[in-house]
Formats: structure tokens, sequence, C-alpha cells
């Protein structure tokens, strides 16, 4: 229980002083977007660089990995919707908005840092690869999914334009964002200098080892204070759904898939992954489309501070 808290304290201990920060307003205002941005454009660009870079995946199948991964996303996206549909009365786009936030787990802001706490460079490279496939994967059935709710959600009402975006161009378009992404971008590198066979030492390999060591304190500090920006804004039925659905029922889907199919070594990490909080993700959808607000920021909201006793609870049965 000792080695497990030292794991979740630094961890949530973090996000925590990152939220009473924002509440006692002792950074600027601008001072959520500057910290994430620094996350996502520098600092775990690094990480997934160095990881590419160095890693051994000689352990397991990278295919069985997004199998029992993808398995619980699967599964619980669609019961987010259905919940949504049913227990909540929403419209198409709020129901996906809803399989969002059950199924699109924080894996960078939260994963990487509980990864390298809890499994190390081990559990690093293992979210490495789940990483080079999960934000495509889900940016890109995500976007096309509530693009699809959106037209649907048009024409019940009859405010249908008549204009329709092809499935075609909405994939170009999204692949061409994630093309940019730095988070792909990272990954491309990292797999670019491995072939190369040259170490990662000497000013470099320091140099990114520092700016990747900042990735996981900064990432969970700068969580916190972006909580500052989200309230329970009722919906509550539907968000107890979400959390219950991201923080007990996807890690139990992808338990049982991955039982069959991955390395003892892998299965933990990967189930503690899928055990994660709803990320940020979920929110910018549904202000996009303005639909889903409140359930996606009581839902990210719930299955942070939620995932405090979750992802206690998932590392013992793991251990």
């Amino acid at each position: 229980m000792s080695l497990i808290l030292s794991i979740i304290v630094p961890v949530f201990g973090l996000i925590a002083l990152g939220y009473g920060a924002g509440r006692a307003r002792l950074l600027p205002n601008s001072a959520p977007e500057a910290l994430s941005a620094f996350v996502f454009v520098v600092a775990m660009p690094m990480v997934l660089f160095r990881t590419l870079a160095t890693a051994r995946f000689d352990a397991g199948n990278p295919l069985a990995l997004w199998i029992s991964y993808f398995a619980g996303v699967i599964v619980v996206f669609g019961l987010g919707m259905l919940v949504a549909r049913r227990l909540g009365r929403s419209d198409r786009r709020a129901a996906v908005i809803a399989g969002v936030g059950a199924s699109f787990s924080n894996l960078v802001f939260v994963g990487v840092p509980v990864a390298t706490l809890a499994y190390g460079q081990e559990g690093l490279s293992v979210l490495a690869m789940l990483l080079a496939v999960h934000l495509p994967l889900m940016m890109m059935g995500s976007t096309l999914l509530i693009e699809r709710a959106a037209l649907l959600d048009a024409r019940e009402d009859g405010s249908e334009t008549g204009q329709r975006l092809p499935v075609a161009d909405i994939a170009l378009r999204v692949g061409r964002n994630l093309v940019k992404s730095p988070l792909i971008l990272g990954i491309f590198a990292g797999l670019a200098f491995r072939l190369t066979g040259l170490p990662l030492a000497g000013p470099l390999g320091e140099i990114v080892t520092l700016m990747a060591g900042a990735a996981g304190p900064v990432a969970l500090f700068s969580l916190g204070l972006t909580m500052t920006r989200f309230r329970v804004r009722g919906d509550m039925p539907v968000a107890l759904a979400i959390s219950a659905l991201a923080l007990v029922v996807q890690p139990v889907v992808v338990l049982g898939v991955g039982a069959l199919l991955l390395p003892r070594e892998w299965l933990a990490l990967t189930v503690a992954m899928a055990a994660c909080p709803s990320g940020v993700n979920a929110y910018l959808f549904a202000t996009y489309f303005r639909s889903g607000e409140g359930i996606a920021a009581t839902a990210i909201v719930m299955t942070t501070a939620l995932s405090a006793v979750s992802l206690t609870v998932w590392l013992l049965l793991l251990a």
C-alpha cells in the first residue's frame, strides 16, 4: 500500500497544488494555456522522442496492445452515447460528446506521469506505442461521429442547410492537423533517430532528458490549474454514468481482453491507462459544436477527482 501511495500522492498532490494556485490566483490568467502548451508542444514530444529512440520493444505484440485497449474504448464509447440519449435525453451531438468523455482517457497529462512513477521506462515504452495510435484514431473517429451527429440533428430540427461535408474531406482535415501535432512529430522523430543506430548521449541526450523530466510535474500542475476553469454544471446522472464507464467499465473490459492477449508486464500498464480520467478533448469538441458543454465539463471534473481513488484501487489490484 505504501508503494501505491508513493505513486498516487505525488500525482494528485501536484494536481491539487495546481488547482490551489489557480484558485488563489497566484499566477496570471494565461498560465494554464501557457503551461499546457509547453507540455503539449515541447515536453511531452521530448518524452516520446526519448522513449522511442532508446526503448526495447521485444516483450510483446503492439497489435495485441492496441486490440486490448481499443476494445475498452469501443465498448465504453457506445455505452456513453447510449446513456446520454436514454438517461439525459441529449441530442446526437451531446451523445457523442458523452462517448468521447467516457472513452478518451487523459493519457498525456495523467497517463505519462502515472506510467513513469508506477512502471518506469519500460512502462513508458508500452505507453509510447499506445500513444502512437491513440491520438490519431480517437481524433479521427470522434470527429467523424460528431460531424455525422451534427448533420442528423440539423435534419431533425429542420435547420439543415443542405450542405454536407464528405467523410473523405473530414478525414483529410483531421489528418492534416494530426500530422502537424507535436506529439505525432515527437513519435516520428524518435523512430527516425532510432533507425540511425546512434546512441542518445552527450549534450543532446542531457537536453532531451532534462526537458522530458519536466513533462510529468508540469503536466500535472497545469492540469490542476486548468481544473479551475471547469464547473459542475448539472447533467449529474449522465456525468456519474460517464465517470463509472471511464474509471470502472473501460479498465474492466481492457483487463478481460488483455488477459488473453498481453504479457503480464504489459497488462498492468494498459489497464492503468484505461483507468485514467477523461481528458479535455471532450470539452473542446463540446464548445466547438455547441452541445454537451455541461456534460463534458462535469465529467472532466468528476473523473479527475474520483480517479484519485479509482487509480489507487486499480494499482493495488494490478500489483
